[in-house]
């Protein structure tokens, strides 16, 4: 069995939509706490006896490095008390990272307790348009450190330069396996392997510009006990499983909320995209006073004005120009407001939410109380929906750059087609 720790929640989705993919039957936990968290009814381990896969969603991203690594070890021990194998460490295919960490430190103390002398580890993802040539990280043509992300808030990436950037926060030597040493072969990089061990590497940067070359990866490493990298490479992994074939599940039509928190550029085109359809939006706007509260009972009282049959966004997002800067803690008080409308919509029988951007995610499956679900359809690469049968709902939680510009809009149309 493929057991995965991922660094956040939409980047777990990713990775076991790259598994359910692959045709694993795959379940998806948020948290370490296995003792407690069910799906329909059973224990984690009943529910984890069906499954080939499965993924622990963390929030470790941008932890201080030690909490990142403790948080990480209680996800390798559950998984390993399932069942799990062949241990994956997923982390986002941007390499979002701090100059500390934490994709090196939680690499090492993985594989120090595994006993792993190598690990191979690559952020290339072609089918979301990462690849890296010659140790340099690209989003489609353009080196990542001259994309939006140079100015994340959180985690600004001003290097592209993946050795660079896994060496500044690694304790033990990284290495590089070339695009030509990949193109050769398996046997080519099983060698590369062998003389990166011999000369004390313990992480080894491939390079991956196609699938064709993941695929080669993935025949080389098969045996190894731990591997790292974005969903691309855990997706070639999973085509070597054997696995049941049976068909991802989807979700029953509805009315369905779009919640997005995310100010990237494609879910800024998202919505601009939904609003040009003609259909129900509210943005999320406070004012200085404001509380998550007062944010949460406005919306919920324009929600309750729609159709009973109407699938309508509730959006914070908003371009960088728009921004305000007189709203202490502006996205932290947004969050927790999708929270609270996520939570009250799920009361009022809302079974269908679509929730853009990571942070936004991440407080909506806190708010709902969602500790595992069952892994169905994708939506978009990336974005399966996923079914938390203890609370009763369907859940998309993405990415903020994942899905086409008319995927809010296709969501919500195909919820109430006929």
């Amino acid at each position: 069995m493929i057991g995965v720790i991922a660094d956040d929640v939409t980047g777990a989705t990713d990775v076991a939509a790259a598994l359910r993919r692959a045709g694993l039957r795959t379940l998806l936990v948020l948290g370490t706490d296995t003792a407690e968290a069910s799906v329909a009814g059973p224990s984690i381990a009943e529910s984890a006896a069906a499954a080939d896969g499965i993924v622990i969603g963390l929030k470790t991203r941008s932890l201080p490095a030690d909490e990142a690594v403790a948080q990480s070890l209680a996800a390798l021990a559950a998984l390993r008390a399932q069942g799990a194998d062949r241990i994956y460490v997923k982390y986002c295919s941007t390499f979002d990272s701090t100059a500390d960490g934490n994709i090196g430190p939680i690499t090492e103390a993985v594989a120090d307790a595994l006993g792993a002398d190598l690990v191979v580890t690559t952020p290339a993802a072609p089918l979301h348009g990462r690849t890296v040539y010659r140790g340099h990280l690209f989003v489609g043509d353009v080196l990542l450190a001259e994309t939006h992300m140079r100015d994340h808030p959180v985690t600004p990436m001003r290097d592209s330069s993946v050795p660079r950037l896994l060496t500044a926060q690694s304790a033990r030597p990284v290495g590089m396996l070339p695009l030509d040493v990949v193109q050769r072969g398996a046997d080519a990089v099983r060698e590369a392997m062998d003389g990166a061990r011999a000369a004390g590497i313990l992480q080894l940067i491939a390079d991956a510009v196609t699938d064709a070359d993941l695929d080669v990866i993935a025949d080389a490493v098969e045996a190894e006990p731990l591997v790292a990298g974005s969903a691309g490479l855990v997706g070639a992994l999973a085509l070597r499983e054997t696995v049941a074939g049976e068909p991802a599940p989807a979700p029953p039509l509805g009315r369905t909320a779009i919640i997005a928190g995310s100010c990237s550029r494609r879910t800024l085109e998202q919505i601009d995209s939904f609003q040009a359809a003609g259909l129900p939006a509210y943005r999320v706007a406070a004012e200085p006073d404001d509380s998550a509260e007062d944010l949460a009972a406005r919306a919920l009282e324009w929600w309750d004005r729609q159709p009973s049959d109407a699938s309508a966004l509730l959006y914070s997002s908003s371009p960088a120009s728009e921004r305000r800067d007189d709203v202490p803690g502006a996205g932290e008080l947004y969050e927790r407001t999708a929270g609270l409308v996520a939570a009250a919509l799920a009361d009022r029988g809302v079974t269908r939410m679509l929730i853009a951007g990571g942070e936004t995610s991440g407080e909506v499956i806190r708010s709902l109380g969602t500790t595992a679900a069952v892994v169905g359809e994708e939506v978009a690469p990336g974005a399966p929906w996923i079914h938390d049968e203890k609370r009763g709902v369907h859940l998309v939680l993405k990415s903020g750059n994942f899905g086409d510009e008319d995927l809010f809009v296709d969501v919500a149309r195909q919820g109430s087609s006929s």
